[in-house]
């Protein structure tokens, strides 16, 4: 069989490089290795941190530019080589013009307002209007295609800002990530895109050194799918494969950590095939999470409010608890080297628990069957939980006292918790002062085990500013691109702010369709 476009994965980078690739003119078939469509995109919150994009400069939003942009991510990520600076110009160049051609896709985007970068005080930073999502229209997609769209998760599950920054008046919408995997599938199917779903790739078609097409398990059958234009893997990392993450993950790591996709490192098996370089595969996008019934979920608001801190075996804090979940899952793995902080230790006082909730249980749910698993912890006293956990006593009531202390003159002058604009974002209002701090010294006492999870891999395949796969001697495959989780990240596992990851994934997407396409030089010349 034949197409101009092979797309592996069917995820929102896959759907957006689908559309973009048949309003060229191109034929497309995406395939897609499960049942579902929109991957980790359909049930996040849909986050897009797409820095100096129209909205900026609008209804009250700062101004932004792509030079501060560059700034802000070259002090954040630190030194480049050429190629990584030459990819990082391309993203903040091209960010604007991805959310400009959404919003010509009649996929209307707004601002997240209050959400701001992840380093706002820091040089070309900004303390809102990066952060898009989109929002969803009244049409619908009929029954059979809506079964094929991966579910969203609940709030906490999809970093808790959904919950916090929901419209007034609670008026029920979809959420910005399962809108965008939507939008964009209604346009791929009236575009007259093929998807062949449960269609695993299993081995690139290669020729003279250049890629021509995929092999595909289609209902048992070998089928092989030639491209006359070009290959793009846009079929995410490895974080669903035990074998990969042993190999490359820091340890311990597992499955059951991660509230990614189901990609199971597709990329990285057929880099050999062509002598693709790979990056980074020892990073992920952390995000710390506890474990209840088997699934994991993410801590990210219920590490900031207030009235909880994180400790070590040890009983020691070690960490802003109000930090991205990324540097807080990095700094989780480089303290463990010295002294045991996988799991760490959530500790909250009953305030907390009764104000937040927590994973899965509600605010003030304390479920018979979690607390005789073990998967929630409570003690009368702090000692009590100490044991119960299998956390050093001394170690615990030393660091909250001290812990009491900070919070009592809200000023964290151990590790700044409540400093930045990104700690303040899900801290409590009411505490003026330090919205992040509050004393832990109201029984009982509760806590959970805290493992580095992820929302996916950041390492992957080296890919140049125009998406297009390279060797390890530094040329190009001819007819292979990749993006997103496929693909070395441009951030290198660094959060410039919420969405980066999947705005990073859509940039690469829409220049590897357009590359494909001979328009890339047209499109950069007229960007500058």
């Amino acid at each position: 069989m034949r197409t101009d476009v092979v797309i592996v994965g069917g995820g929102a980078a896959g759907l957006l490089a689908a559309v973009a690739a048949r309003r060229l003119g191109h034929s497309v078939v995406v395939l897609e290795r499960s049942r579902q469509l929109g991957g980790a995109t359909a049930a996040g919150d849909g986050h897009l941190w797409m820095p100096a994009n129209d909205l900026a400069g609008h209804g009250g939003l700062p101004a932004d530019s792509v030079q501060d942009a560059l700034t802000y991510l070259a002090g954040l990520v630190g030194p480049r080589d050429e190629a990584q600076r030459a990819r990082l110009a391309a993203f903040t160049r091209t960010a604007a013009v991805v959310a400009r051609w959404l919003v010509s896709s009649r996929i209307a985007l707004e601002a997240v307002k209050g959400v701001p970068d992840c380093r706002a005080e820091a040089e070309g930073g900004r303390p809102q209007g990066r952060t898009l999502r989109a929002r969803g229209s009244a049409a619908a997609l009929d029954d059979d295609w809506a079964q094929r769209v991966r579910p969203a998760q609940d709030a906490e599950d999809t970093g808790g800002l959904w919950a916090r920054l929901r419209r007034p008046f609670g008026r029920a919408e979809t959420p910005g990530g399962q809108a965008l995997v939507i939008e964009l599938l209604r346009r791929a199917l009236t575009s007259g895109v093929q998807f062949w779903l449960n269609a695993p790739m299993t081995s690139l078609l290669v020729r003279n050194d250049a890629v021509h097409g995929v092999l595909v398990d289609l209902d048992g059958a070998e089928v092989t799918l030639e491209a006359g234009r070009g290959v793009l893997l846009a079929c995410g990392g490895f974080e669903a494969d035990q074998t990969l993450r042993e190999k490359h993950l820091p340890a311990p790591t597992s499955v059951d950590w991660s509230v990614g996709g189901d990609n199971d490192g597709a990329a990285l098996r057929v880099a050999g095939q062509v002598g693709a370089a790979t990056a980074g595969l020892d990073r992920a996008w952390w995000t710390p999470v506890l474990l209840a019934e088997g699934r994991p979920h993410r801590l990210d608001a219920a590490r900031v409010a207030p009235h909880g801190l994180m400790v070590d075996a040890a009983g020691d804090r070690f960490v802003d608890e109000a930090e991205p979940g990324g540097t807080v899952g990095r700094r989780m793995y480089e303290h463990n080297r010295g002294q045991r902080s996988v799991p760490s230790f959530l500790v909250l006082d009953n305030r907390h628990r009764k104000a937040h909730a927590l994973g899965p249980w509600p605010a003030g749910g304390s479920p018979k069957s979690a607390l005789e698993a073990g998967e929630l912890v409570r003690g009368g006293t702090l000692d009590e939980l100490a044991g119960a956990l299998g956390v050093d006593r001394a170690g615990l009531l030393g660091s909250v006292v001290a812990f009491n202390a900070l919070a009592k003159r809200g000023k964290d002058t151990d590790f700044q918790r409540g400093d930045s604009a990104w700690d303040r974002l899900l801290g409590d209002p009411l505490l003026r002062r330090n919205p992040c701090l509050g004393g832990v010294d109201k029984g009982p006492f509760w806590g959970v085990r805290v493992h580095p999870g992820d929302e996916g891999t950041a390492g992957g395949l080296v890919i140049d500013d125009r998406s297009r796969v390279v060797r390890k001697d530094g040329e190009p495959v001819p007819g292979l691109w990749a993006c997103g989780g496929a693909a070395w990240s441009v951030f290198e596992g660094v959060q410039p702010g919420s969405g980066a990851s999947l705005a990073a994934a859509l940039v690469e997407a829409y220049r590897a369709v357009v590359e494909m396409s001979n328009q890339l030089d047209r499109i950069d010349e007229a960007l500058g």
